[in-house]
């Protein structure tokens, strides 16, 4: 009999275009093995997108993006935990991300750099030190 255990969160989050997102976490982000609903009428509507053990899910709801990561002051924040967080900056340095705030160590045992994507969520990636 398996014992309880949780695995993972994957939040599905909402998104201004669903086509555009998968687009920019592709070719700007470097993810990849995405997939697309596509609904009746031929609209894609529901979709994902992994990178290594990391699986992105995303609706396009636009009038929800509006409410949740529009503000400064009321962005989602997001965190991504990854390995080698040093090869990860460079990398986005070279494929041209804009940085929230620079790859540094913090007081709390995290090294960390943000960044804002399209949907203007606040994704901070992060490693323990």
């Amino acid at each position: 009999m398996k014992s309880k255990k949780f695995i993972r969160v994957n939040p599905h989050l909402p998104v201004n275009n669903l086509r555009e997102t998968l687009d920019y976490y592709r070719d700007k982000l470097g993810f990849y093995d995405e997939w697309a609903y596509t609904d009746k009428n031929g609209n894609e509507t529901d979709g994902g997108i992994r990178r290594d053990d990391m699986r992105l899910l995303f609706g396009e709801a636009p009038d929800f993006v509006i409410t949740i990561s529009s503000y400064p002051k009321s962005r989602l924040p997001l965190m991504w935990f990854v390995e080698n967080i040093d090869e990860i900056f460079e990398e986005y340095k070279t494929r041209g991300i804009e940085f929230a705030d620079t790859l540094r160590t913090h007081p709390y045992g995290l090294r960390e750099f943000a960044f804002v994507d399209i949907n203007g969520y606040y994704i901070r990636v992060a490693e323990g030190v």
